[in-house]
């Protein structure tokens, strides 16, 4: 019997949602239901009527971005909200060849807690939000990437038993064991601001200001995740990742090894 697949993301720079919908393409997916929950807006609305979503759907892929090692902070209530119904799913974290931290463990767990039967889980990689700073995995997910991905939609099918947090290995350090998040926030070239809003569009926490791209308030400055999501959307380069040569630095120094070699996706799979 085909089974109908949603898929359910928060990708602020479109990493995230290529990830899981070539998976839904390898459940034979084309055209999955999808759940876009990137802008505030949208996860409001799914908050308000959670149970609507999973009416038709009987396999739910939800894909997250990794930030610090954790899950964007932003998302969690939405996460909470989605009732699995005994459906199942794939937990996918996309992260940016430093590590996953504690992130896929979580997303796992709030998804068994609300009802869902983990069929698959994975960590795939992405280019990383500061690479206009540091050269990290330009271009992913690739090709390869892709395929595998497509392989983990493949290998979910019909499977008869589910995932639990102890088939989940965590990459636990320093920043993912720690409550704080650090975010690099974008450079602002007002001079260059032409006021056209698309900043503030497709902000995915909702801080800046349509009128004239700069936070809200300080509150909203802080609640910035460094997603540069308004940098990739800003076609007059107000918007930009740009450091002081000591942060830049100590950025190299933290991610040197991130930006030397290549990591593979980690996927896995309930057995058949």
């Amino acid at each position: 019997m085909n089974k109908e697949t949603g898929v359910l993301y928060f990708s602020p720079t479109n990493t995230t949602k290529k990830i899981c919908k070539a998976i839904a393409l390898g459940r034979g997916s084309k055209a999955p239901q999808i759940l876009d929950i990137t802008l505030p807006k949208a996860r409001a609305e799914l908050m308000a009527n959670p149970k609507a979503m999973m009416a038709a759907i009987d396999h739910l892929v939800v894909g997250i971005p990794v930030h610090s090692g954790k899950l964007p902070i932003q998302v969690l209530e939405c996460l909470n909200a989605v009732e699995g119904y005994k459906k199942e799913c794939t937990a996918i974290v996309a992260y940016g060849n430093r590590g996953y931290g504690i992130a896929l463990s979580s997303l796992v767990e709030i998804l068994s807690k609300n009802g869902f039967k983990v069929a698959a889980a994975g960590a795939f990689i992405g280019q990383h939000s500061y690479s206009d700073i540091i050269p990290i995995a330009m271009g992913r997910p690739d090709k390869s990437d892709i395929a595998k991905a497509i392989k983990l939609g493949e290998n979910s099918l019909d499977v008869d038993s589910w995932l639990s947090l102890r088939d989940i290995p965590d990459q636990i350090d320093t920043i993912s064991s720690s409550e704080k998040y650090t975010a690099l926030k974008p450079y602002f070239n007002v001079k260059k601001c032409v006021k056209c809003g698309q900043c503030a569009e497709n902000c995915p926490v909702g801080v800046l200001s349509p009128d004239t791209g700069t936070y809200l308030s300080r509150a909203a400055k802080k609640q910035c995740i460094g997603c540069m999501a308004c940098v990739g959307s800003c076609k007059k380069t107000a918007k930009s990742a740009r450091v002081n040569l000591i942060v830049k630095l100590v950025m190299q120094n933290m991610l040197k090894q991130a930006s030397r070699e290549r990591k593979e996706p980690l996927m896995i799979v309930s057995e058949k």
